[in-house]
């Protein structure tokens, strides 16, 4: 009965710690969730602001088309520009309608057209601020003090089993109370019964072994667990660096190609260079401040599942 009732109360914390990271993934990828969508509706408002360069350059080359500056096909290829950016942006917004689609239904709400997200200025943390002890997290981690419990829950059926095949050894006492003729006469008795498990004593110690073995197949389990949790942490550590320089690059990149495409433009408007050039140049720079927002949201996503994997999300 003992062992019975701290199987079930290890069975409990066993459950408690599953729910909690049930709940911690679910929180997880509602963020993952809430940056794919912000990243979607940064790149749309690049491409607004892309296509107003492309409308002003087409009006341009329009006007400079009718004047016999350029040929036909310098409009054309503008033309085609803008019809390309027009497919791009109803790719975009029908991405981010699905994603907040699938956002509301994660988190269990009706979606509404009318349904934004706000957001502050995004900020970008070194990573080196969330460095932590790793084997102090590892041995903190809801999958080991789960895998925890189980080893606890194989020790105790083994006991289990085991006392089932122990003699057991059983006391009692009785008293009689006579009253007869005026004569009282009082008897007690006491007695013990040892009772020897013989019959299945061969089948006994195969399930005592067979419970070691269980036994030694969770704290093996335990031990493997905790090297790949460490490696995930390692792991989710590598990726928050890289995404961190990778934000540090696109930065660079964007910087660069903002100072090309206004060369470009001076240039163009000069009659150096002509309208492929241009566009090319607008195309670039779109590109580069595209990945600049891609990298921060992932860094973000990133951010998040390292907090989680080093058991400090919640916290």
């Amino acid at each position: 009965i003992y062992f019975g009732n701290k199987m079930a109360s290890t069975g409990y914390e066993i459950y408690q710690q599953k729910l909690q990271l049930l709940q911690e993934d679910v929180l997880v990828q509602t963020e993952e969730y809430f940056w794919r969508i912000v990243a979607l509706e940064k790149k749309l408002n690049t491409l607004e602001n892309y296509i107003s360069l492309v409308d002003t350059l087409q009006k341009d080359v329009n006007n400079a088309y009718k004047s016999g500056l350029v040929q036909r096909t310098d409009l054309l290829k503008v033309q085609l520009k803008r019809n390309e950016l027009d497919v791009n942006k109803i790719k975009l917004i029908n991405g981010i309608r699905l994603l907040k689609q699938t956002l509301c239904q994660h988190i269990g709400i009706k979606y509404d057209s009318s349904f934004t997200l706000q957001y502050d200025t995004i900020t970008i943390d070194f990573p080196n601020f969330y460095d932590f002890d790793l084997n102090y997290i590892v041995e903190n981690r809801k999958e080991y003090k789960m895998l925890e419990q189980s080893v606890k829950v194989e020790e105790l059926q083994k006991k289990l089993v085991y006392g089932e095949y122990l003699p057991q050894l059983a006391i009692g006492a009785a008293g009689i109370y006579n009253d007869m003729m005026d004569k009282t006469t009082t008897n007690g008795l006491i007695f013990a019964t040892l009772s020897v498990p013989i019959t299945d004593w061969w089948g006994g110690s195969h399930k005592i072994r067979e419970s070691s073995a269980k036994v030694a197949a969770a704290q093996y389990k335990l031990m493997q667990t905790s090297q790949l949790l460490n490696l995930q942490i390692n792991k989710a550590l590598n990726d928050l660096y890289e995404n961190y320089y990778q934000i540090q690059v696109a930065s660079k990149s964007v910087e660069q190609s903002k100072e090309n495409l206004k060369i470009t433009q001076d240039n163009y408007k000069a009659g150096i260079v002509s309208v492929s050039e241009l566009l090319e140049a607008q195309a670039a720079y779109q590109e580069t401040l595209n990945n600049q927002t891609e990298t921060i949201c992932n860094y973000k996503i990133a951010l998040a599942k390292y907090l989680q994997a080093t058991n400090k999300y919640l916290k």
